[in-house]
């Protein structure tokens, strides 16, 4: 059984005249444990492909036909409770920008603890026991002491680290992140994907990373998908992608990589 089933999705913005079609026909499956890459440049629609698993899209836009499939189940027979309890629990999400996605009123422990407050029975003690452990977990240092800080206490990497531990303390079986390093210095973007490599391996979690950079997709994903005005242009394992391109777009994205054209230039120059 696949892990993930997408199949034939479509999805409209119809806030606009006349609605706008985002998503084309995009079909793609995960299995258990696998790191599945989706890139593509802004306005691509890989994101409302991401969010639409999770009933996430925004007000506005809906998903107009198509089936998602998780664990074999369509997500679209799910009642409200039944999604909520899928939410966090079973599916987990990571965002771009984790300033947005924390509430900056409450401390990172308990933020950290709200999966576990709606999805699990624990006392109060052993929340914090599990929460303190997936900060540590997330590469976290000093935990009890950054346990009672607020998120504008913490540094950008911290802050996306806390959103890890949170996606982790549940102990989901898939974690969709979205441009979850694009904000962040090339120092703490590389070890952020380390340590989604780490949880990958440990967990045998599925991952699935959206990302408008290949060199990103490379690093982590063992498959990519490549999307461009909302349909796939290409798919396939890394090594093909990268080094037998069959589409212009993918290409074109290939070249953008800084140190594919200086390795191109250094090529040539031999």
């Amino acid at each position: 059984m696949k892990l993930l089933e997408v199949k034939d999705l479509n999805i409209e913005f119809y806030d606009v005249n006349p609605p706008q079609k985002v998503v084309k026909g995009v079909s793609f499956s995960m299995e258990k444990g696998e790191v599945l890459g989706i890139v593509g440049e802004s306005g691509s629609g890989k994101t409302q492909t991401a969010l639409s698993i999770l009933r996430l899209l925004k007000s506005g836009s809906q998903i107009s036909s198509g089936q998602i499939f998780f664990k074999g189940r369509d997500l679209a027979g799910y009642t409200r409770e039944e999604l909520q309890r899928v939410r966090g629990r079973k599916i987990a999400m990571i965002f771009q920008e984790p300033m947005t996605s924390l509430n900056p009123v409450l401390t990172v422990g308990s933020q950290i603890e709200e999966g576990l407050l709606l999805h699990t029975q624990l006392s109060p003690e052993e929340r914090k026991k599990r929460a303190l452990l997936a900060m540590e977990e997330a590469g976290l240092g000093e935990v009890k002491k950054l346990y009672g800080k607020y998120p504008h206490q913490l540094s950008g990497g911290m802050r996306q680290r806390v959103m890890i531990a949170a996606a982790l303390v549940t102990e989901p079986e898939l974690l969709i992140a979205d441009e979850p390093t694009t904000a962040l210095d090339v120092t703490v973007q590389a070890q952020i994907l380390e340590l989604l490599k780490e949880i990958n391996k440990k967990h045998g979690m599925g991952i699935l990373f959206i990302s408008h950079d290949l060199a990103v997709i490379r690093r982590l994903c063992s498959r990519v998908l490549v999307m461009n005005e909302g349909r796939v242009e290409e798919e396939g394992e890394i090594h093909k992608v990268f080094e037998q391109p069959e589409k212009e777009y993918t290409k074109k994205l290939l070249a953008a990589i800084p140190h594919r054209r200086e390795s191109l230039r250094k090529r040539r120059r031999g």
